[in-house]
């Protein structure tokens, strides 16, 4: 297999993939806080770390992926009592919806997958750990990490802490910190309950009293606990970079004496026509909210149609064009039989211009692009045994990719209804039955009708056809 460059945001370069313990490749990514349903940002997220994953597998890394839950948090609080429901059970309805979004884009899952409240404990020990090395300090029942005891603070960012300072990010305010920037690890619980309906004084106990995890501390715990060595592999959003990345650096490597991790990469942000997702601007698309007007699959495709850490914009033009180009493909594996049990193995000149888009800094959009050679190489193909052939390879690339194309064009096309599947059929049918007739009229309405309903046929040999939407 080629060797591998990935563009590490801590050296702001592309580096050599090399891993810390062989043969194993770790790699941690940020899973969403459950306080509502997943938005496509968490899709733009989740597909990336998805299809690296696959990719590493593919290129024979031993990958241990984690992917963290976030299950309390002040917004969760927030969301339990606006819903008059207890936080837990808030976090967990949308643990689910989470899981629910994750199967309709085919992302695989990770090998763990752990939430902050299995980790209290842990977090705890972290916590003591940096208070005794004199890098966390306490006021009343907060504690605090101070980033004036980390000498590379910033180094992520790439910014000093007086730079910092100006304004970035998720910083808690409280004058009595002693920098500005210092951020909280354990958060006391202060008030008590107001109302029968109110949940913040939600908590667990520990040594300076109830309270709840610094929302960074959680992900360096988590890390500790599952790897107990550094990771290879840290991915976020590159919104994620500071504070949340700079300060896991800072109290990991302040707990553990040594570096947190080798590579750093961040996806691009996703804008929804032109501008940043809010909503406040009437733009906030949920992955449920998308899916009812497209396919996993195509925003799939829109999503690896640009590299991993360039922003995107979401438009409606752009997943008709995802959907179209996904129609070529499946259009391209029209009778093949699938067997997904086959296992990707093949070497060919496709294979070779894969790995080697992929091993660039797994560049997606190349990727694509040699699918679509295929594609266009497959229709041209009239030899029987080379046309099997190049469709396996299409097929298996697609996986690699994380394209779920089992199923058939119909229903990835958009159309789950069985019944209207069916009518469209009868109507297909219909008018092959006024062509035989010579009942040209007849067979011209009906396929009249088809198009103002956006259903594309194409005529076959033997009276045989195929159909899908036309976007």
């Amino acid at each position: 297999m080629k060797e591998i460059f990935i563009f590490n945001t801590l050296t702001r370069k592309k580096e050599l993939l090399e891993q810390n313990n062989p043969p194993y490749l770790n790699i941690y990514t940020c899973g969403p806080t459950v306080y509502d349903h997943s938005h496509i940002g968490h899709a733009r997220a989740s597909i990336t770390w998805d299809f690296i994953v696959r990719f590493l597998r593919y290129a024979n890394h031993k990958v241990i992926w984690t992917r963290n839950i976030t299950d309390i948090d002040d917004k969760i609080i927030n969301k339990a009592n606006e819903l008059n429901l207890h936080p837990d059970r808030v976090a967990r309805i949308y643990t689910y919806s989470f899981h629910e979004d994750m199967n309709a884009l085919n992302v695989a899952w990770p090998d763990f997958e752990p939430t902050a409240t299995q980790n209290i404990l842990n977090m705890i020990s972290f916590i003591e750990e940096l208070i005794k090395n004199s890098s966390a300090y306490q006021i009343e029942n907060d504690i605090y990490f101070s980033v004036s005891s980390f000498k590379s603070y910033g180094q992520l960012k790439g910014q000093s802490i007086d730079e910092l300072e100006k304004g970035f990010g998720r910083i808690e305010p409280n004058p009595k910190k002693k920098h500005p920037l210092d951020f909280a690890l354990w958060k006391g619980i202060k008030s008590k309950r107001g109302s029968e309906t109110s949940h913040s004084d939600y908590g667990f106990e520990s040594p300076w009293g109830k309270g709840r995890p610094g929302w960074h501390l959680e992900c360096s715990a988590m890390n500790y606990a599952i790897y107990k060595t550094n990771l290879d592999i840290h991915g976020g959003g590159d919104d994620l970079i500071f504070p949340h990345h700079e300060n896991e650096i800072a109290q990991s490597e302040s707990y553990t004496k040594s570096k947190f991790a080798k590579y750093w990469l961040h996806n691009g942000m996703i804008m929804v026509n032109g501008k940043k997702m809010a909503k406040s601007d009437g733009n906030f698309i949920t992955i449920k909210e998308a899916l009812k007007n497209t396919t996993g699959n195509a925003l799939r495709f829109f999503m690896l149609n640009s590299h991993y850490r360039m922003p995107i914009n979401y438009t409606k033009e752009a997943i008709t064009a995802a959907q179209n180009g996904l129609n070529r493909i499946h259009e391209a594996l029209s009778e093949y039989e699938i067997n997904t049990n086959d296992q990707i193995q093949e070497n060919n000149e496709y294979t070779e211009e894969f790995k080697s888009a992929m091993s660039d800094d797994f560049n997606s959009p190349q990727a694509l692009a040699i699918l679509f050679k295929l594609t266009d190489n497959i229709n041209k193909e009239t030899n029987h045994k080379t046309k099997p052939e190049l469709q396996k390879t299409l097929y298996n690339l697609s996986c690699i990719l994380g394209f779920n194309l089992s199923s058939s064009p119909k229903a990835n096309a958009g159309i789950n209804d069985k019944l209207i599947s069916k009518i469209i059929d009868k109507l297909i049918t219909w008018r092959i039955e006024c062509k035989s007739k010579k009942d040209f009229v007849s067979g011209d309405k009906i396929r009249d009708i088809l198009n103002e309903a956006n259903i594309e046929i194409k005529d076959l040999p033997d009276n045989k056809y195929k159909w899908q939407i036309k976007y």
